[in-house]
């Protein structure tokens, strides 16, 4: 056994001459329970040791590392038959003790990739979400003016003179019906389409993407403060995508023009109605279209109803009140008028006047 004197630290290999701590020769200790009278051999020292030897550094990647320093003089050197087995630094410095790298930087930067990947997905799913809540409450919107449509207003017509002019000093009856069992009403095959009688009913059908007008045949279908009524119908269920409809006030201008009011009905899965007015031949939108549950879709008939106070026009569908306007172009007298759209053929019956 051998202890270093410097560190009092004991190595039972025979073959180290050198503390492995901090490089001091180590010397003999008798094994315990020894006799302590026993005679120690110790090793003859060589007086004429050999020169001291630098071994140049193993290459890179050898087990086995080059001496770091040229040991002290007072150290003898290694035996001459192997080289040592460790080269240690001075006593004065010690060489560090190599440490192994830690992963724990690897752990790091990974969570925090990891982190943020997570917060871009929770960024990106927060806008799909607001995206799909925006699109669901503008889906839950209700949309009164839901329809739109293409209509040409340059062709339209209304093939009865009689309605040219209106003598307001007239004295008209307090009631006008006309179940158009008498041809009172102007017909014919005109550009715009096409006007008949047929089974006492008045048939309109207008060329594809125009509409087509008639007013009242004479000065006894003013509509100046009176209650107006007709029932219409589709005749084979198609649904007119511009309408068709009952007109009031009536009347062509100098220029021999359109200047009206009509409310007008959509028939289809979705029925609406709207309420347009004509002035100088031109067709603009007063109230565009609204959904109805009043309005009878398919072949169903529909009564049409406009009630006229003065520049007041209130507009009824199967009794049912559902919007009302201010006439602001002054069309406070006028005839009553039919109107049909779309290459839908529409039949009217029992128009009525009540003053």
């Amino acid at each position: 056994m051998k202890r270093c004197p410097s560190c009092n630290r004991t190595y039972t290999d025979a073959s180290l001459n050198f503390c492995l701590e901090d490089g001091t020769p180590l010397v003999g200790e008798s094994a315990p329970g020894g006799d302590p009278n026993a005679t120690v051999r110790y090793t003859i020292r060589d007086t004429n040791p050999p020169a001291t030897e630098i071994y140049p550094s193993l290459p890179p990647g050898s087990s086995q590392p080059g001496p770091v320093s040229q040991p002290p003089a007072s150290r003898p050197p290694a035996p001459a038959s192997q080289p040592p087995q460790w080269a240690p630094a001075p006593a004065s410095v010690p060489g560090p003790v190599p440490r192994k790298k830690s992963g724990a930087i690897w752990w790091i930067a990974g969570g925090a990739v990891i982190v943020g990947v997570i917060a871009i997905g929770v960024v990106v799913m927060l806008i799909v979400l607001a995206s799909m809540s925006s699109n669901t409450n503008n889906s839950n919107n209700t949309n009164t003016n839901s329809r739109v449509v293409n209509r040409n207003t340059n062709t339209n017509t209304n093939p009865n003179s009689n309605g040219a002019s209106i003598n307001s000093d007239v004295n008209l009856p307090p009631l006008v019906t006309d179940d158009f069992s008498e041809a009172k009403w102007g017909t014919g095959n005109f550009s715009f389409g096409d006007i008949w009688y047929d089974n006492d009913e008045y048939h309109m059908r207008s060329k594809e993407k125009t509409y087509l007008v008639m007013y009242g045949p004479s000065d006894e279908y003013n509509t100046g403060n009176a209650d107006v009524k007709v029932t219409a119908r589709s005749v084979d269920g198609t649904a007119s995508a511009t309408g068709f409809g009952l007109i009031v006030h009536g009347e062509k201008s100098k220029a021999g023009q359109l200047e009206d009011y009509a409310l007008l009905i959509y028939t289809g899965t979705d029925p609406q109605y709207e309420v347009i007015k004509h002035k100088s031949g031109e067709q603009t939108t007063v109230v565009p279209w609204a959904k109805s549950s009043a309005i009878r879709t398919g072949t169903s008939t529909n009564q049409l109803e406009v009630r006229t106070r003065g520049a007041e026009l209130s507009f009824y569908i199967n009794g049912q009140y559902v919007d009302r306007i201010t006439d602001t172009e002054n069309f406070k007298r006028g005839l009553a008028g039919l109107y049909t759209s779309d290459a839908t053929e529409v039949a009217f019956d029992d128009l009525e006047i009540k003053r």
